[in-house]
């Protein structure tokens, strides 16, 4: 029996992986839910306020609409980047897992 004690402490390292997947779960499913509660919200908001502004402008202020546009496009780019964060966050147990099993 003492043969198995070694790799079965090695794999489970105090903590059964059943419960680290609960509470990596857990933490997913919280970041996913403030982001849609609180960023999409705030993006929505954002780019309503860059649309009324966009509209209120004349056709041939073309720098103030060049402006706006970019507002916009960097928006998205900070919403992307958040989503890869959190898709990144989710996947870090299941990489850290595999980096356990070839090991």
């Amino acid at each position: 029996m003492d043969k198995y004690k070694a790799p079965a402490e090695k794999r489970l390292k105090g903590i059964h992986p059943d419960l680290k997947a609960k509470e990596a779960l857990v933490r997913a499913e919280f970041s996913s839910r403030m982001k849609e509660e609180f960023f999409n919200e705030a993006f929505g908001e954002l780019m309503t306020d860059y649309y009324l502004k966009f509209m209120s402008t004349e056709p041939h202020e073309h720098k103030s609409r060049e402006f706006i546009y970019s507002c916009v496009l960097a928006l998205g780019d900070v919403k992307q980047r958040l989503t890869m964060y959190e898709t990144y966050g989710k996947n870090v147990p299941v990489m850290e897992d595999n980096d356990d099993t070839t090991s």
